[in-house]
């Protein structure tokens, strides 16, 4: 088995959240907007209630693109955040002290993500190998902090090539200028998030526009759309 270590990736088949009792909810006004906000949700018996007061998130420069179905879809390079439903399974940072209940990757200098298209091992993350230089690929611990601490967005969980790689929540740039397609927030916001976490209660991301909120509401109740 390669040194790099896969996230668990599965194909999201529909947008029914199975087994989801943790729901991370970020709805922006439309596709081609830069920010969003975000609330987080737990289920109670059939439905799902706000635990939190609603955040404002930073989007992909492009704003955002589907993981399947309709357009436009999302690829890399093209910045745009991923609209759909993932899991969140890791979190990362770079104190060696876990930040999470989740599964913990630690960003010191060796972490990377790959994003190279032609590479086997894209839209994974782990140790660079030196005898295996990826021709392209992003250090977890980088210069700018803004991966001090955050999250994996499980997008192109079957890693199609040129799809997109490399999602996460991570930390806003100072100037909260626009992500190449994560979802970026305030640290004390983020802290939170990765504090709630909690790997038996599945979490999971439904990132969407304002206009397919009602859509999606019908099959998870309690959402609000506003």
């Amino acid at each position: 088995m390669s040194q790099f270590r896969l996230s668990t990736f599965f194909m999201v088949l529909s947008p029914m959240l199975f087994g989801a009792q943790q729901l991370v909810v970020v709805i922006a006004s439309d596709m081609n907007v830069t920010s969003a906000v975000m609330t987080r949700y737990e289920k109670e018996a059939d439905r799902y209630n706000a635990v939190s007061a609603p955040v404002a998130v930073v989007l992909g420069r492009s704003g955002l693109g589907w993981d399947q179905g309709r357009q436009p879809l999302k690829y890399e390079g093209d910045g745009r955040s991923p609209a759909g439903v993932f899991d969140i399974t890791d979190s990362f940072g770079e104190d060696p002290k876990p930040n999470s209940a989740l599964s913990y990757l630690y960003a010191d200098d060796k972490l990377i993500c790959i994003d190279d298209i032609n590479d086997s091992r894209y839209n994974t993350i782990g140790n660079l190998d030196v005898n295996n230089v990826p021709k392209s690929y992003e250090s977890m611990r980088r210069a700018d902090a803004v991966y001090r601490n955050g999250a994996v967005i499980n997008y192109n969980t079957q890693r199609v090539s040129g799809r997109g790689s490399c999602i996460f929540f991570h930390l806003n740039h100072p100037n909260k200028r626009p992500t190449s397609g994560c979802t970026a927030m305030d640290e004390q916001p983020l802290l939170d998030l990765l504090g709630w976490f909690d790997p038996h209660k599945k979490p999971k991301l439904l990132q969407i526009p304002q206009s397919a909120c009602e859509q999606y509401r019908k099959e998870f109740t309690g959402i609000e759309c506003q």
